[in-house]
């Protein structure tokens, strides 16, 4: 079955079995509700985000890149991040119209998220991305890196750094001083989201971001949001976004 079907599909059983979810999603569409958040949240015009959320799949480049590698994340008996999911769409958004100079995430596995943050930070023609990976292979088809599904023509911004990130965010983030985007995607308890949530925020320009995936899945995205006072929180399609207040 094509993968665009299958998750045509997949979405469509979803939405009959939480109809609540789904009016809600139909409501936002038809609102905009996203584009007018992340328009707010980065000074961008709503309608450059709509345009920004179209661009990864009207690339023939990064559309083949994505169509290369859903076979193989088809046979996967994890499920990795969907291709075309607007979950990561928000996120590339973002970059774009944030135009960052440096990037942190913890988490990449197959690496289908990092591969849009990348593909956002070519097309801005600067900045880089730091990614750390715990590298557990039961999240990779046999054989297969962390992070493969990057394809060569947008590693140039990228360093991807292997090990624990209890270990390795710390230091990194010393070695950057300031950062401008932290996103949190790699192991989704409440102790560990609110750990690298304060170890991120300190080093966060004010203004800056902090994007974290799976955000609904417990407390503490809403916990740190009202532990540092946040003007400007929001979850969208599952993906929490915090702006550093600037004063």
């Amino acid at each position: 079955m094509n993968w665009l079907l299958h998750n045509a599909r997949s979405r469509l059983l979803y939405a009959l079995r939480n109809p609540r979810y789904a009016v809600g999603s139909l409501y936002r569409e038809l609102a905009q509700a996203d584009e007018r958040f992340l328009a707010k949240l980065t000074g961008t015009d709503r309608k450059e985000i709509r345009r920004f959320l179209d661009e990864p799949i009207r690339s023939q480049e990064f559309a083949a890149c994505l169509k290369e590698a859903e076979m193989d994340l088809h046979k996967l008996q994890i499920q990795s991040a969907d291709l075309y999911a607007k979950k990561v769409l928000v996120q590339y958004a973002t970059i774009r119209a944030l135009r960052p100079e440096n990037v942190v995430e913890t988490g990449v596995a197959n690496g289908v998220s990092s591969a849009y943050l990348l593909f956002a930070l070519k097309k801005n023609a600067r900045g880089k991305l730091y990614s750390i990976e715990l590298g557990d292979p039961q999240y990779l088809p046999s054989g297969r890196p962390p992070g493969w599904v990057v394809p060569n023509w947008l590693k140039a911004q990228w360093q991807l750094i292997i090990g624990d990130a209890r270990d390795l965010l710390p230091r990194l983030l010393g070695e950057l001083g300031t950062v401008d985007i932290f996103i949190h995607d790699s192991l989704h308890t409440y102790e560990h989201m609110f750990w690298e949530f304060r170890a991120a925020y300190p080093s966060l320009r004010p203004g800056g971001l902090i994007i974290s995936d799976d955000a609904a899945w417990n407390s503490a995205f809403p916990e740190f949001c009202r532990e540092v006072h946040a003007r400007d929180a929001r979850i969208l399609r599952g993906v929490g976004f915090l702006q550093k207040n600037c004063t």
